[in-house]
């Protein structure tokens, strides 16, 4: 799965958990419909001619963590200050 593929296909996850009644919801769908029509910027647009992003593009991120971070209340008791 490309790049493009997995920010869409993660955005619907992220979508799922979140609120839909707001305007910033219909802000993130605007522009995640125009990244799914127009895909990341290329040298033959104008304003990217001098910048490659190939080098990003052709990497094979994971959106996701491998392991959940995250941080218990035992962890921490020890550095209150009582």
């Amino acid at each position: 799965m490309n790049l493009k593929d997995k920010l869409l296909s993660s955005y619907l996850a992220f979508q799922e958990t979140m609120e839909l009644d707001n305007s910033m919801s219909e802000l993130r769908d605007k522009s995640i419909r125009n990244f799914e029509e127009h895909g990341f910027p290329t040298r033959k647009e104008e304003n990217w001619k001098y910048t490659s992003l190939n080098s990003i593009v052709k990497n094979d991120f994971s959106l996701t963590p491998a392991k959940e971070d995250t941080i218990e209340f035992r962890d921490v008791k020890k550095y209150f200050i009582h």
